[in-house]
């Protein structure tokens, strides 16, 4: 397949298009029904040629939800000069709203790939992992030990699920963020958080909402 205007595409046009064609299909075939060759199929190349960019399956798949945790990674970049309470709004608004507008794609590749094999559940951990210390970061955290990680990346699960369980609900989504703030500024008063933490000048007593 040629690009529009027949241009060929490039190794990494090529490479992006058929990632971007797995996220799509995810969104309604589950990670063990996708053929590789309905993919092939789809983009307009031949199975030889899919498996020239990826060699296996999980390969494929692991590219796949590389690129949608990449995407919201980008999304819950805040720029440097950020004030640390905008900062932490920004970053909780981001996800929420990605999550919302674009639930069936998080749900379907994010949320249901770390369960199919360990290569996908280490790259959502990792998602996970890098959005908690922009968290942990914007609250004046410098240093969190296992116990403040492990608390603040179960803040963000949560976080998840309450932008899925708040659309289905009808809840404004400014409520389901305010409730994400309110709940973060209770978990880093917690005695075991504030414990397991080294604090820049901001200090863990800045109020996130």
């Amino acid at each position: 397949m040629t690009a529009t205007g027949g241009r060929r595409l490039s190794k990494q046009e090529r490479r992006s298009q058929l990632v971007v064609l797995g996220i799509r299909l995810l969104e309604t075939v589950p990670f063990h029904a996708l053929s590789l060759d309905d993919v092939a199929e789809r983009a307009g190349v031949s199975r030889s040629l899919l498996f020239h960019y990826f060699p296996t399956k999980l390969d494929y798949l692991t590219a796949v939800v590389r690129a949608a945790a990449d995407h919201v990674l980008s999304l819950t970049e805040v720029p440097e000069g950020t004030s640390a309470e905008d900062c932490t709004r920004a970053i909780v608004t981001a996800l929420v709203r990605y999550i919302q507008r674009r639930r069936d794609n998080y749900v379907a590749v994010l949320r249901s790939g770390r369960a199919v094999d360990p290569a996908l559940e280490q790259v959502v951990d990792g998602m996970h992992r890098t959005i908690s210390l922009r968290i942990l970061d914007s609250i004046g955290v410098d240093g969190a030990g296992p116990m403040a990680l492990v608390l603040t990346r179960a803040w963000l699960a949560g976080v998840e699920e309450l932008a899925l369980l708040g659309e289905e609900s009808g809840l404004p989504q400014a409520a389901v963020i305010d409730s994400a703030l309110s709940t973060l500024n209770a978990v880093v008063s917690l005695p075991d958080f504030i414990d397991d933490v080294t604090c820049t000048g901001n200090g863990t007593g800045a109020n996130p909402a």
